[in-house]
Order: C-alpha cells, then sequence, then structure tokens
C-alpha cells in the first residue's frame, strides 16, 4: 500500500468548487440546477474542468493529493425526501459506476469513460500526476440510488441496465427496509441508508460488478480511495474488496468512513487493524472541535487521551485527520473565530496521521444557515486569493513532505494544562 503519510489531502466537493465549463451546468434535466446558488439541494455547476483550472491554486497550499467526491453517473430525475426536493450533486446516488456524470464532463461522449484516453478524467489525471499530485477517488459500494418516492433504483453497467430495485428478489440488492436500531450490527449491515438501495454484498454479480468498476478506476490512474459508509458492509466483504484491489494495483491506498469511528469506538479500531485499510479519524477531530470551537471542560486533556490511545491501532499513523468535512458542521460554524480555527488546521498538518484540508478552510468558507449542517456545510467556494492561512498550511505541508518524523513518529504527551498541550513528536 503506498505511503500516503508525507501527503496532505485537500478534499473537494466537485459540484461546489469552480465551474469550469458552465456548458454541463443542466446535465438531462435543468430542474437539477440552481444558477442562483441559493437552494443547497441543487447543482452548482463545479465540475472536473474547474479542478483542472485550479490545480496551480491546490498546489500551492501545499496539498499533494486531492479527493473528489464520487465521480459515477448519478441519477437524472429530481427526487422528494421529506417534504425537500433533492437531487445528486453530491454524487453519492450512483446509477452507474463505469461512466462519469454528465454534469462534470465537457462533452457528452466524455461519460463513456473506460472506452476513451482523452475524456476530461483522463486529463486531470494526467495533469495532476505531471505535478506529482495524486487523485483520491471517493467511492460507494454500500448502496445505489434512492428507491423512496418515484425513484426507482436502476443500476446500469456502462449504459447496459442491469437490474431495478423493485424488479430484483434479492439478487442485487437487500430488501429489509430502513434502519430502525442503529445499535443493531445486523440492520446497519443489511438495511436501507436514508432511503438508498442497500446492495446485497453476498450477491456474486454484485461483487463482481462493483470490483470490476473500481478495478478500472485504478486503471484509469486513480491512486487512491477514499470509502463511503464502511461500517455498513461486513468486513469479510472488506478484506476481499482490499485483497482484490490491493493485487490488481498493490500501491493503492485506502481508507474509509466509519462515521464517528476512531479510538472511542471498538469496532471502528477492529476494522482498522483487520479491514486492509485505514479510516477517518474522528476521534481526532471530535476532541480538537471540542477544545477549540466549543470550549469544552476537557481542553487539550481530551486531545490527549484520544492520542494516549494510538496503541490500538495496527498503525495509528496511517489515520487521514481532519477537522471539517461535508457531513458534519465545519468549526467556523461553531465558533468563528479565526486564530482557533487556525490552530486547529496547523496542528492537524503536524500530529501523527495523514492531513486532510477541507476544500475552502484556507479561504475561512462557511454557511451558518441552520447550524451549518448538511448541505450547508457544503457552500460554493467563492474565493481563490493567497491568504495567510494558506501559506501556513504550504509551510507545514513543505515540513510534513520532507520530515519523516512527521511522516512516521508516534505522539507522547509532555504536558496539558488547562488550555495547552505541549507534545512531541
Amino acid at each position: 500500500m503506498r505511503d500516503f503519510r508525507g501527503d496532505t489531502i485537500y478534499f473537494i466537493v466537485v459540484d461546489r468548487f469552480f465551474d469550469g465549463n458552465p456548458k454541463n451546468d443542466q446535465g438531462k434535466d435543468p430542474r437539477d440546477f440552481d444558477p442562483l446558488r441559493t437552494n443547497f439541494w441543487k447543482y452548482w455547476g463545479g465540475d472536473l474542468r474547474g479542478v483542472i483550472e485550479k490545480l496551480d491554486y491546490v498546489q500551492k497550499l501545499g496539498a499533494s493529493a486531492i479527493w473528489l467526491t464520487p465521480v459515477f453517473d448519478q441519477i437524472d430525475e429530481v427526487i422528494e425526501v421529506g417534504g425537500q426536493q433533492m437531487s445528486a450533486y453530491h454524487g453519492y446516488w450512483a446509477k452507474d459506476f463505469k461512466r462519469l456524470d454528465q454534469h462534470l464532463v465537457d462533452r457528452p461522449e466524455d461519460v463513456r469513460v473506460f472506452s476513451r484516453k482523452d475524456t476530461v478524467f483522463d486529463e486531470l489525471i494526467t495533469k495532476m500526476h505531471a505535478r506529482g499530485m495524486q487523485l483520491v477517488l471517493d467511492i460507494v459500494c454500500n448502496h445505489s440510488n434512492p428507491h423512496v418516492g418515484e425513484a426507482r433504483c436502476e443500476l446500469y453497467d456502462d449504459g447496459e441496465l442491469l437490474c431495478r430495485y423493485d424488479e430484483d428478489n434479492g439478487a442485487w440488492f437487500h430488501h429489509h427496509g430502513g434502519v430502525t436500531d442503529w445499535n443493531d450490527l445486523h440492520e446497519v449491515q443489511s438495511r436501507d441508508l436514508c432511503g438508498l438501495a442497500d446492495f446485497n454484498e453476498e450477491s456474486f454479480a454484485y461483487r463482481s460488478y462493483i470490483k470490476s468498476a473500481m478495478k478500472q478506476w485504478l486503471d484509469k490512474g486513480v491512486d487512491a480511495f477514499r470509502i463511503d459508509t464502511v461500517k455498513h458492509m461486513p468486513i469479510w466483504f472488506w478484506q476481499e474488496f482490499t485483497g482484490d484491489m490491493d493485487v490488481h494495483k498493490p500501491d493503492t491506498f485506502m481508507f474509509g468512513e466509519w462515521f464517528q469511528g476512531g479510538a472511542w469506538h471498538p469496532a471502528s479500531v477492529d476494522f482498522a487493524n483487520k479491514s486492509g485499510m485505514s479510516i477517518l479519524d474522528f476521534a481526532w477531530r471530535n476532541s480538537v472541535v471540542a477544545a477549540l470551537a466549543s470550549h469544552s471542560a476537557g481542553g487539550f486533556k481530551d486531545v490527549a487521551a484520544v492520542v494516549e490511545q494510538d496503541h490500538q491501532f495496527r498503525d495509528a499513523t496511517d489515520l487521514v485527520t481532519f477537522i471539517d468535512n461535508h457531513d458534519l458542521p465545519r468549526f467556523l460554524s461553531i465558533n468563528d473565530d479565526p486564530a482557533r480555527f487556525r490552530l486547529a488546521l496547523l496542528m492537524t498538518m503536524v500530529v501523527r496521521g495523514v492531513p486532510c484540508i477541507y476544500y475552502g478552510n484556507e479561504q475561512h468558507l462557511h454557511c451558518d444557515t441552520n447550524g451549518g449542517n448538511d448541505p450547508f456545510n457544503r457552500p460554493m467556494m467563492t474565493s481563490f486569493e493567497e491568504t495567510p492561512l494558506l501559506l501556513d498550511l504550504a509551510k507545514l505541508a513543505a515540513l510534513r513532505k520532507r520530515s519523516p518524523a512527521v511522516q512516521r513518529a508516534g505522539m507522547r504527551t509532555k504536558w496539558v494544562g488547562t488550555h495547552w498541550a505541549h507534545v512531541t513528536l
């Protein structure tokens, strides 16, 4: 597995980053798109051309890897959930794992990404690799698209219909309804998440399809996978999946989203040690945000307590650390204090683990509507200036890149006071 510990990851919600090609904004259904960018549930125009045009900017802040939200072909229709009309701007409602979504490409023919070598995705990979940058692709193996309301959940293989949820008979999907007891592991792993059709991992046809698709993305030049909703599938599936990916492309770094996982969640620790991938370190994030944004009583003692549990992990230096992401309120929506936010980000750059910067962190980007909860934690990127925080991040990214001690050493707490912690790397 490729060593990512010297890298700094920049996480981009593609639709909310930069509109490099306005011609693709409306996709196949104009109702999906909001040109005013006020409806947070609709597409706003960001695309792969926009990422290409801002590679200089991303590299300037020191990022050596870019994590993109899923680029797979999404459902075209607008669906209604809880009285709210929603579109698949975020990328997590895939209907075809072997095509690019039409909102992200330059030309209609680009969607058939595996039948061509001249798509906008190929251009992005080529230009990133020429700069020594790595592409982390966000992938989803747990579920397909919704089957609620008028949505039927159809699954395709490069444009060829494979199945429909309501005509499936268990060959591709579980049909047990939604999760009702989040403490029941069987329910969590076999029932639907938020009305999304849950794949049946015991189906050989499904496993063959999903693994074939992901191997093709690796063949396209993808360097790493961020894997969504890993706790919703049994560990044997992930062991098979990561084993197959490792054989296909041995240098593939993989890390999973075990939501709210980390040092205080034994099942997630077990997963990190046995699944063949690392995980996002929610425990680290929660302790830092509590100490610096929420003024928790424990303060930095809680941060130190997380690090003191590193011995539980096979290798805690592989954990992916972060302050903000697309599922939680941004730090600045919790506490709009630039100095504390700067400290939180800069700490993350020099502690054990692989640091991940959420798009716009360096610009103090946030929207506080509804407390900054999803989807308001995904505003449009509005500035690409060379801010002081951007330059600070770049300096520490360079330090991480050249320092084996920062990359590979563990951490030991020297002293913790009421407000500050002094640590040795």
